[in-house]
């Protein structure tokens, strides 16, 4: 009979060794050594390829029994009943690591399967002994023992394993990957359960091949097109599905900004559980138009600005109320901002759309803009500023600009009764735009890639006007940015700097904020102290704005704690805040630091400032930021300063 041995119909089988073996070559060109899930499918593959082989094999002996001998047809049986379990064992395996999320259960579960699977291996070992599962009778041949039934008993408790697991855990699962799992088992049921009822038709490779096939194809697709840790689909489907939209909608993106504390403040279970609740939040108020673009960025597409503005505001509720119920697990609110743009047929480019999207993001965190934003003229206006002065920081950031300048405010010392030194403070001047104020070229900077740029060369300028007044100034300090105390090379660039204008490392106090520590504290430290090894000075500015650990602060290198501004004004509104500030300058002074305050603009700060015992002020109660020769000539007016 075709594609028959005798009596039995072996095609599928056929089939099933030829797909089980693609699949393994996909596998295993698609990374799966190195990816667990990659993994379970290739074990699996592999295993239903040489259980649909032995199957074949044992076929032809049972019908050539004749021309063999009993031995040698017990073992190739043996080694196809062995491998026959393996796959359901594997894709068992495969849906309790996806769904269960403690490690503890999860090992628990899977070794359970694994006794389970040792103990069939066992009773197939041992029956060439005992002839439970089949033996070769020298007149019959081959036949079934008392104990036939069990692969079908096993294979039914693997699945029902599979859906009892999915069921229970279905809140950490992606909606597809649940009902994959749950319809899986089904199939190889069915296949199965035939087999049971016609024996002759050899089906066991094709239950596992098939069902394996369709989770492989199912799932792989998903991976490539649905983010697995929230069932949202990916940007790259969001760019086709602009690309291909022929009718006007809206691009509504939420960015998390405090996605990092979060983070860092939930274990790995609760994190997906985090992730899966805001997935389903989105594809519920965006039914198959939700997306994500990072860990930290939702997206989705509306038919009416009307519409995402209502969908807006559900979502912020919803985000809300996640918080609010699982407080325990997320100890922080979900901080986030929102925007959307409208589009047409014609005018959907998705990298300009994104441009415009992310100006008006930064703009609200900027403004700290909870509701939506709505891209008007006012963001092209802006965002076209913004592209100009780009082209006018990469013009002018030379050390001969005479647009992009260094202006310095001087710092009084109230022991000695006179301006010291001085801060150097970045100012862009003149240019076609007018001056531009700092905090928006170096926003700038920060978002076209050029705040490094501008803080060696800001560093550059100061150590020429060091150079150039070395008589007059004697130190200046200068604010070093978190990239530039990341770049491997700043040891080297800032000594090597320093000695081409023909200066000391001790001319050069380099300003760290608290900021930069937060990710980066054994590299900055790292940095840090080669530096001071070479004679720099450092100080911590904005003391009081973010979230140094103490402990590292007294364990760096700084001479100086430079307190904030809003320190300061925190004193004017009560004993609370004086008491506060007296505390700290006198716990700092303790442990050897110097005292800058900066922001003093009134008699009654300068008083309780000089109360509580500091070394050095800054402010305009004393002077404001001067272009290098007014500087200059402020302190040719005063004594000659003195080293610090």
């Amino acid at each position: 009979m075709e594609f028959g041995v005798s009596d039995y119909y072996i095609i599928g089988e056929i089939i099933t060794c030829w797909g089980a073996f693609l699949i393994c070559v996909n596998t295993l060109i698609s990374y799966a050594l190195y990816d667990k899930r990659q993994r379970y499918f290739l074990y699996a593959a592999a295993s239903t390829f040489f259980s649909a082989l032995f199957n074949i094999l044992s076929a032809y002996n049972i019908t050539n029994f004749a021309d063999k001998s009993i031995l040698h047809c017990t073992v190739i049986t043996t080694i196809y009943f062995a491998l026959l379990l393996f796959c359901p064992f594997f894709m068992t395996s495969n849906a309790c690591d996806m769904a269960i999320q403690s490690e503890k259960k999860k090992k628990i579960v899977i070794g359970a399967l694994g006794i389970v699977q040792t103990i069939y291996f066992i009773i197939v070992f041992i029956n060439i002994k005992t002839g439970w599962i089949f033996y070769y009778d020298p007149a019959e041949g081959y036949i079934r023992g008392p104990a036939k039934n069990i692969t079908y008993i096993l294979s039914a408790l693997y699945g029902l394993t599979i859906v009892i697991t999915v069921l229970i855990q279905r809140r950490f699962l992606a909606r597809r990957i649940f009902w994959v799992f749950i319809i899986y088992p089904f199939i190889s049921l069915c296949f199965v359960a035939i087999q049971f009822f016609f024996p002759k038709l050899l089906l066991t490779g094709v239950a596992s091949f098939t069902s394996v096939l369709f989770a492989y194809m199912t799932i792989q697709s998903y991976i490539m097109e649905v983010n697995i840790q929230t069932g949202l689909m990916t940007e790259s489907r969001l760019r086709k599905r602009l690309s291909h939209l022929r009718k006007n909608g809206v691009l509504y993106v939420m960015t998390i900004e405090n996605i990092n504390m979060i983070q860092s403040s939930l274990d790995n279970s609760e994190l997906k559980q985090m992730y899966l609740h805001l997935g389903e939040i989105f594809m519920t108020t965006f039914p198959r138009s939700a997306y994500i673009l990072s860990m930290n960025r939702l997206a989705a597409i509306g038919r009416s600005m009307d519409d995402v503005q209502q969908k807006s505001k559900k979502i912020n509720a919803d985000i809300q109320k996640l918080c609010s119920d699982i407080n325990s697990i997320i100890p922080i609110p979900i901080e986030s901002y929102s925007a959307a743009i409208e589009f047409s047929k014609g005018e959907n480019d998705y990298d300009s759309m994104m441009d415009l999207i992310n100006t008006i993001l930064v703009r609200a965190k900027t403004s700290q803009l909870k509701k939506l934003q709505i891209c008007d003229e006012s963001v092209f206006v802006d965002r076209e500023r913004k592209r100009y002065i780009y082209r006018i920081l990469k013009r002018e950031l030379t050390l001969e600009s005479e647009q992009f300048q260094v202006w310095f405010q001087p710092i009084y010392s109230l022991q000695n009764k006179k301006f010291e030194y001085m801060e150097a403070l970045s100012r862009l001047k003149n240019t076609e735009l007018g001056d531009i104020p700092p905090q928006e070229f170096v926003q700038v900077a920060e978002n076209r890639g050029l705040i490094e740029m501008l803080g060696f060369v800001s560093f550059e300028k100061v150590c020429k006007f060091i150079s150039d007044n070395r008589e007059t100034v004697n130190a200046v300090s200068i604010n070093f940015s978190v990239y530039q105390m990341m770049n491997p090379r700043i040891v080297e660039n800032v000594l090597s700097t320093i000695d081409r204008f023909s200066l000391s490392p001790s001319n050069i106090i380099m300003e760290i904020t608290e900021s930069i520590f937060i990710d980066n504290y054994d590299l900055v430290m790292k940095h840090m102290m080669e530096l001071s090894r070479a004679g720099v000075k450092f100080y911590l500015d904005d003391f009081g704005t973010g979230y140094s650990n103490l402990t590292n602060v007294i364990s760096l290198p700084f001479s100086t704690i430079k307190m904030d501004r809003s320190l300061v004004l925190a004193m004017e509104e009560g004993q609370k805040g004086v008491s506060l500030f007296f505390d700290l300058v006198s716990t700092f002074k303790g442990v050897g630091f110097k005292i800058l305050v900066e922001g003093v603009e009134t008699n009654n700060q300068n008083y309780l400032v000089e109360r509580a015992g500091v070394d050095y002020i800054q402010g305009f109660l004393y002077s404001r930021p001067l272009p290098p020769h007014e500087c200059v000539e402020l302190l040719k007016r005063t004594e000659t300063p003195v080293i610090v």
